[in-house]
């Protein structure tokens, strides 16, 4: 398969992850509140609202187990970069990250399951 109809498929794959992610977050009560957030450094995929809890959630997504699990793929350097696009979410926004609980989650989709790992890392 040449790379580039590969990379498309991927990205493909990886929105329509997001999108069944932010269909089960909405189910759970939650409001989306951005996709794609995008700041220097990064894009951290949903970030969601519930009562006085923000969720910045990242994303990730398997055809197969082939290369290891899918929150496995969240590694420290991801995790440092979601926590900055969270902090510059917040002064955008004018939000005291005071009166809000704050938790960085990860939602794995594989083989159609959907596994939320609330707090996954601080």
């Amino acid at each position: 398969m040449q790379e580039s109809k590969r990379k498309l498929l991927n990205l493909l794959f990886g929105k329509k992850c997001e999108q069944i992610a932010a269909k089960y977050l909405q189910q759970k009560g939650y409001s989306i509140l951005v996709r794609n957030f995008s700041y220097r450094g990064g894009e951290i995929d949903i970030i969601a609202k519930k009562d006085f809890k923000i969720v910045f959630i990242e994303v990730k997504g398997r055809n197969s187990s082939l290369f290891g699990n899918a929150k496995e793929a969240v590694n420290y350097k991801k995790q440092e970069r979601i926590k900055e696009g969270a902090k510059l979410f917040m002064l955008k926004h004018n939000l005291n990250e005071n009166e809000f609980e704050i938790s960085f989650d990860v939602i794995s989709i594989e083989n159609n399951n959907i596994e939320w790992v609330e707090n996954a890392f601080t």
